[in-house]
């Protein structure tokens, strides 16, 4: 529909720019032309912006149409017979300004739009990227106003012909925008991040290959960064495709604690996986207490200035995350908290990534398995969710209880969170996730028009209230069997119970052969003797005939013919057969003789019926085994 509203946009443009051309075309049909056409594309704007699809670029053909109406409408003999002229000098005209007054009024600037479609979200947020954005705008502003300066050269040097026109309002401008504008658009920020000492990911990634895979060279740098690399950090890497996972440490003892300890054991498993891993230790940044005033869910951020968004975005641009943090007093450190606490804004927005993360504590004794379960539960408002949790104990430094096997169990949580960013794996969804979809969405419904705006457009944007499926990104699986199996199957249980009553009361006849199907030793052997253990009470009324297809060790194909309450057993295929039954030898043998549940190896697709569903489950109470 979306596509629809833009060809309606786009149609309804065409069609006024070319009637406003035509020497043929009356004021009056113009009048009624251009009204139309306004009202169409106001209309169609209107929905795409409901739908959170409406660029720059279609506001502005909106824009130019609904003013040129009123002109042709308002004072045709003057700025309408001007519009009629130069339609296209009044197009450039309205993309100046809508490039130019949202940098006047520090506004969100005209190529944000179009930058966001090509970049990461977690780079919407940084100075780098707002920074580009604002040049870019600059220079399209420039283009435009160039392009209706080239548009007005045949009215106002009086240059006629439709060769002119054509020269000066099209082929100009679109050397302006196609050859300048969007070359620039491409090779700029590159420009830009290597004139401010940020490289481009491509310089990034050959950087990363020169230096080797040096763990130690890498366990320096997180502690002994230059300022270079700060830089990098705090904009450059946002803009890179770096294998990195970022953890957070939030023990106040930084990287000489247990915490720290537990977190290292991860580098070398991750490092041989080809993951970097940065380290962010709270108590070395400044974050301060949340406040409780909840202006981060109405205006999508918190008000404060420190070190807290700059470490979340490093989170939001990671491809795997861990939260870490020793017990105090039943529960993480206060700087944890605190992190936490300031993170209510992303708690509220589910995001569109799932990405691996971990939960990791370390207590004396007690409370460090719930402690790590909240910090995975706590992985979600960054996008993440949680493969597992590390957790230990440790009375002193070091002092790990059972060390050896901690760092066996660091290394696999290390090679599940590498496998699951490689093989784009997610886990599935749980009640918790069916829970926090409830709630939050119901929260946020409650709250559209008060302190959760932002978060209401949040989800909105996602297509979140979609429904569920929507929000865990994963879809229901259609049954894998004929509905009417559940019918047969209680009709199968309700017949061998009435079999079973009538064995006990002794109205069961008794078998007259002291062998039976479960003596036989090969699938063909089987399908003879059955008819020994044939259940003749069961069979009342029944005609029909069972056919087996066997493959495997075993190839053959034999019916069993029940009629008048007898069974006969037959080579070869029948001519109309009731229910045909495929399966490997070893299979149905293992199935007659009790061995495999013939319901369980149906529906894994050990073997194949076809036919009368409720003959195949009638087979229990027509053949009793002996």
């Amino acid at each position: 529909m979306n596509r629809t509203m833009k060809w309606v946009l786009m149609g309804s443009m065409a069609v006024f720019m070319v009637f406003c051309k035509l020497p043929c075309a009356s004021m009056g049909v113009l009048q009624i032309l251009s009204l139309l056409a306004a009202m169409a594309m106001a209309a169609a704007l209107i929905f795409l912006i409901r739908r959170k699809a409406a660029s720059p670029i279609h506001k502005a053909m909106v824009a130019t149409v609904v003013l040129a109406c009123l002109c042709i409408l308002g004072w045709p003999t003057g700025p309408g017979r001007w519009v009629r002229g130069s339609p296209l000098a009044l197009l450039y005209a309205v993309f100046f300004w809508m490039a130019i007054i949202p940098l006047w009024i520090h506004r969100e600037v005209f190529t944000m739009y179009f930058a966001r479609k090509t970049t990461p979200e977690a780079v919407w947020e940084t100075d780098l990227f707002r920074t580009i954005n604002h040049h870019l705008t600059w220079v399209w502003a420039g283009l435009f106003f160039l392009s209706f300066l080239s548009a007005l050269v045949p009215r106002v040097f009086s240059v006629p012909g439709w060769g002119s026109e054509m020269v000066f309002e099209g082929l100009v401008p679109a050397l302006f925008m196609v050859g300048l504008g969007i070359p620039l658009n491409r090779r700029y920020p590159a420009y830009y991040q290597k004139k401010v000492r940020i490289p481009p990911k491509e310089e990034v990634r050959r950087a990363q290959e020169k230096k080797g895979p040096d763990a130690g060279s890498r366990a320096r740098e997180t502690t002994e960064k230059t300022a270079y690399q700060h830089q990098l950090e705090k904009g450059g890497n946002m803009m890179t495709e770096e294998k990195k996972i970022v953890a957070i440490n939030g023990s106040p003892h930084a990287g000489v604690g247990n915490t720290a300890m537990m977190i290292e054991m991860l580098r070398s498993p991750l490092a041989d996986s080809g993951y970097d891993l940065e380290v962010i230790h709270l108590s070395e940044y400044e974050v301060r207490f949340c406040t409780g005033c909840g202006l981060c869910l109405e205006k999508g951020k918190c008000w404060i200035h420190d070190d807290h968004r700059e470490i979340v975005q490093k989170l939001l641009a990671a491809q795997g995350i861990v939260l870490a943090s020793p017990v105090y007093f039943m529960h993480v450190t206060a700087q944890t908290k605190t992190f936490i606490d300031r993170s209510l804004a992303y708690g509220h927005k589910p995001r569109g990534t799932w990405k691996p993360g971990l939960g990791i504590s370390v207590s004396a004794g007690l409370g460090e398995t719930q402690t790590a379960q909240y910090l995975a539960a706590m992985l979600r408002p960054f996008g993440a969710f949680a493969v597992g949790t590390l957790t230990a104990m440790a009375t002193s430094v070091g002092g790990f209880m059972g060390k050896p096997v901690v760092e066996a169990r660091a290394a696999d949580l290390a090679r599940d969170l590498a496998r699951a960013i490689d093989e784009k794996r997610r886990y599935p969804a749980t009640d918790m996730d069916l829970r926090y979809y409830q709630f939050m969405g119901n929260l946020v419904r409650s709250h559209k028009d008060t302190v959760m705006k932002d978060d209401y457009t949040h989800w909105q944007e996602k297509g979140l209230f979609d429904g569920f499926e929507a929000f865990i990104q994963q879809s229901e699986a259609e049954a894998v069997y004929d509905p009417a199996m559940r019918d047969a199957w209680i009709k199968e249980m309700i017949a061998r119970q009435k079999a079973e009553k009538q064995e006990k009361t002794g109205s069961a006849e008794k078998a007259s052969s002291t062998s039976g199907p479960r003596e036989a030793k090969t699938c063909k052997e089987l399908l003879q003797m059955m008819p020994h253990g044939f259940n003749p009470d069961a069979a009342e009324g029944l005609d029909t005939v069972y056919q087996f297809e066997i493959s495997g060790d075993e190839a053959f194909v034999a019916h069993l013919r029940i009629v008048d309450n007898t069974c006969t057993y037959a080579d070869g295929p029948a001519d109309h057969p009731g229910v045909v039954v495929k399966s490997p030898s070893d299979v149905w043998l293992a199935i007659s003789k009790g061995e495999l549940d013939g319901q369980q190896a149906f529906m894994s697709g050990k073997y194949t019926i076809e036919g009368d569903l409720t003959l195949l489950m009638r087979l229990r109470t027509l053949f009793t085994p002996r």
